[in-house]
């Protein structure tokens, strides 16, 4: 009889211990895929348990690179703001819609350059937690590209406000690329980037284009730039001392030959005034001409 009822407490034992177990079912947290948001938009992160379970009384915490501060905490059925991330202030927000399903997406709303990263979804019930990780991609194209010419030689491109890290890619009329001879990207304070780059123009280039993009989405911008068609330096060089060149050299050759006619014609006037005197028999006014004698010039 005592042997009967000692075997019945140890199966009701039993029994007790898987009830208890079915229920603190386990259930693992799971996300989607990575998101994608556009600057300055809203956007929401997912996070679910499986199998659906009710979460009203579980803790979900949602944060980045450390457990607290955090992004967003619901704790003992309320959210929870006292150690949230400042930078997060005001604009986050748990969906609670289908939380008794095991459903709950975390808002953000207007998403800034340094909202990208990874960020970690917590569950925690009384007996079990799990978490899972979801990916934010913030994408910002940036201003329309300002290409101009700084030189008669070089060309200047630019652009700003762009989110992740841009390229920039110069080419010709006739579509082959040119390597710059400067490119620089610098990061502002909200984590934008600012890409120039410079480049030599090709020679006989008639227009130069530059393209920028973003690696993450297919945004870009691109613009044009016409530009005269060019000789060479060493013959634009040559060709512009060539126009400065020969019209001085007619007009000093002009100079020299009307000089030399005018001397020409003095020489002569002086031969017509001696011979007059010799044929006069006037002296005194030979020697006078031959006091004040001019040098005759030959041309």
């Amino acid at each position: 009889m005592a042997c009967n009822m000692h075997k019945t407490m140890i199966a009701f034992s039993i029994l007790w211990s898987l009830y208890k177990a079915s229920l603190s079912v386990r259930f693992k947290v799971v996300s989607g895929p990575s998101v994608v948001a556009t600057l300055g938009s809203d956007v929401l992160l997912p996070c679910s348990l499986t199998p659906e379970m009710n979460a009203e009384n579980m803790e979900i915490r949602w944060f980045k690179i450390t457990y607290q501060p955090y992004v967003h905490l619901y704790i003992n059925g309320k959210d929870d703001y006292t150690a949230q991330m400042p930078q997060f202030a005001n604009r986050t927000e748990l969906l609670k819609e289908n939380i008794t399903r095991g459903i709950f997406l975390l808002r953000i709303r207007k998403v800034t350059a340094q909202d990208s990263g990874n960020y970690y979804c917590f569950v925690e019930s009384t007996e079990h937690h799990g978490v899972a990780t979801v990916q934010l991609q913030v994408t910002a194209v940036g201003s329309p590209l300002v290409i101009s010419v700084i030189t008669e030689d070089t060309v200047f491109c630019e652009s700003d406000g762009w989110y992740p890290e841009p390229y920039l890619i110069w080419t010709d009329n006739e579509g082959n690329k040119v390597i710059p001879s400067m490119e620089k990207v610098l990061k502002d304070e909200k984590s934008l980037y600012h890409i120039l780059s410079a480049i030599y123009l090709p020679p006989t280039s008639s227009n130069i284009t530059c393209t920028v993009s973003s690696s993450l989405n297919q945004s870009k911008q691109s613009s044009t730039q016409t530009i005269e068609m060019r000789l060479p330096v060493t013959c634009r060089d040559l060709y512009s001392r060539y126009i400065v060149f020969w019209p001085s050299l007619v007009v000093i050759l002009m100079l020299l030959g009307y000089i030399c006619f005018l001397l020409k014609r003095l020489g002569k006037l002086q031969r017509i005034y001696v011979n007059r005197n010799l044929r006069a028999g006037n002296p005194a006014r030979i020697s006078q001409s031959e006091g004040i004698q001019l040098t005759q010039h030959h041309c």
